[in-house]
Parts: structure tokens; C-alpha cells; sequence
């Protein structure tokens, strides 16, 4: 025999099973968050460094000594602080491969010469891996015209060939001629410039960019260093389709990285001089 329902026990059902239906529709919706909130996460802070001198003279925001470097890498080495390669943070998200306690990325802009001569015994002795971005343009005139002055030169095509066999260097683009403030700013779009145009500008500055890398080195960059840290929405796309895997702000943030993740947009602290050793790096691990 069939039974027989009042109205008020249908209501009811039909209530239930609506308030089943809508939380499965919600655990559905909501599973690609929770299973990225499930994925173990490193917190990795990456330094941007500019030139480098051996006095104090000329020492200000984008120029410190090279005893203020020297503290800063000892201050790592004592406080079990790990500077890792973009390499290992690639293998991080790419496959899981696990990362050091206390991982940071150590960055150099523009490419002064002073990097090859300053920097890189510094990395030697301490072991530690670094990324410099240079800029193409300034490789071929410094190469041109032969200046070697550690204050003010820029590396050369020989000192780009020798640096690419340094397994503790990665380098970056960090554009072939967009490095400027006057009239474009950096890789910016300028007002009422059409896509298609900018589109033309900006990839053909990088193809020329990766054609002088590949000269130079027999390889192809996978990092770029947006001059200024300004960018634009098609410019980010531009670089993607250039095979760019890695990208770096200016903005000052410590990076949330997972297994699965990606590596663009990636926050950098600048290093000033003024500042003791300290004081940075507190400010940088209390963002964490």
C-alpha cells in the first residue's frame, strides 16, 4: 500500500532535500579553494639589490657598499636564513621538490659590472645562488665602447658569456631598450597608443632582447624584471607568450608560493643603504 503524505510533511521533505542540493552545489563550488588552501605553502621573500661600491660616497636608495652586502650575507649564513636559485623554486611549484627552511631569492637589476666584479666573489665565498637582470642595450654599448670603471659600467657580451657559465648566476631580462623614465615609462603603454602598436613595440623589444641572450649564452631567458616595476595587462600577456615562466615587481611583498602554483608577479624588497642589516631583514620577516 502507498502512503498517504499530508501538505505540511511534503513541505518538509522537499525543504530537506532542497537544503541537500544547495550544500553539495556549495562543497562543489568551494573545492577548487579548499583544495588550494590544502596545499602546503612556503613563504619565500626575494631582496633586489642594484649596484654595488666599494665606498660609501654615493650610497642611497638603488647603491649600497659592499660591506653593507657582506653583513647581509653573513646575517643570513648566522640566522639560518637559505638563498635559493629560481631553479629550486621552479622545481618548487613545477614538482614539489621541497625547499629550504627560511628560503630567499637574491636579485641584482639593471647589470652594473659591478655585479661580476663585487658580487660574485661574495656569492663564491658564501656559496650562495643570485639572479641578475640586465638590459640589453647597455651590454652592446658598454661592449662598444669598452668602459670597464666599476662605478658607473655596465657588463659587457664577454662578461654576460663568462657569468652564463657560473652555476651560481641566473640572468634575466630585464628588456633590450625599455629601461627608462623618459617620455615611455619602462614597459608601459602610453595614453591613446593602440594594442596593436604597443603589441609590435614590446615584442619586438624582446625578441631582440632574446636573440643577444642567445648569441651571448646558447640559451633562452625564462625571467623577467619589469624596469621600475611598472607593467600593463597586455604587456603581462606579451611576456607569457615570449616563454617567460618567472616575472618580478618592485612591489614589496613576501611570496606565497605552492606546489602547483606559478611564478609571475613576484614581490621584491629593495635594499637601501642606511638601513643596518637588522632592521631589513626584521622588516622583511615580519611580513611573513
Amino acid at each position: 500500500m502507498f502512503r498517504i503524505f499530508r501538505f505540511s510533511q511534503l513541505a518538509i521533505i522537499s525543504v530537506f532535500l532542497c537544503a541537500i542540493m544547495l550544500t553539495g552545489a556549495c562543497l562543489n563550488a568551494m573545492s577548487p579553494y579548499v583544495e588550494a588552501m590544502s596545499q602546503p605553502q612556503s613563504a619565500v621573500p626575494v631582496i633586489m639589490y642594484h649596484q654595488v661600491h666599494e665606498g660609501t660616497k654615493s650610497c642611497g636608495e638603488y647603491i649600497i657598499s659592499i660591506a653593507t652586502l657582506r653583513s647581509d650575507f653573513e646575517y643570513m649564513r648566522e640566522n639560518n636564513i637559505t638563498p635559493v636559485s629560481f631553479k629550486m623554486l621552479r622545481d618548487y611549484v613545477e614538482n614539489g621538490t621541497s625547499l629550504p627552511p627560511n628560503p630567499v631569492v637574491i636579485t641584482f637589476d639593471d647589470g652594473e659590472r659591478s655585479f661580476l666584479t663585487r658580487v660574485v666573489p661574495l656569492l663564491q665565498e658564501f656559496s650562495y645562488p643570485a639572479n641578475v637582470n640586465v638590459i640589453g642595450s647597455l651590454v652592446e654599448l658598454y661592449t662598444k665602447n669598452g668602459e670597464t670603471n666599476d662605478s658607473y659600467a655596465y657588463l659587457s657580451e664577454n662578461d654576460i658569456r663568462l657569468l652564463s657559465e657560473n652555476p651560481l648566476v641566473e640572468m634575466g631580462c630585464h628588456t633590450y631598450g625599455l629601461h627608462s623614465l623618459t617620455g615611455r615609462r619602462g614597459v608601459a603603454q602610453l595614453y591613446g597608443e593602440g594594442d596593436d602598436a604597443y603589441r609590435q613595440l614590446i615584442t619586438e623589444d624582446l625578441e631582440r632582447f632574446n636573440e643577444l641572450f642567445a648569441r651571448l649564452t646558447g640559451s633562452t631567458p625564462h625571467i623577467f624584471a619589469y624596469p621600475y616595476g611598472i607593467r600593463s595587462s597586455l604587456c603581462d600577456e606579451i611576456i607569457k607568450e615570449r616563454g617567460f615562466t618567472i616575472t618580478l615587481t618592485c612591489r614589496e611583498a613576501v611570496n606565497r608560493l605552492s606546489p602547483g602554483g606559478a611564478l609571475f608577479d613576484l614581490g621584491r624588497f629593495n635594499r637601501p643603504y642606511g638601513i643596518s642589516t637588522e632592521d631589513f631583514f626584521d622588516k622583511i620577516f615580519n611580513s611573513i
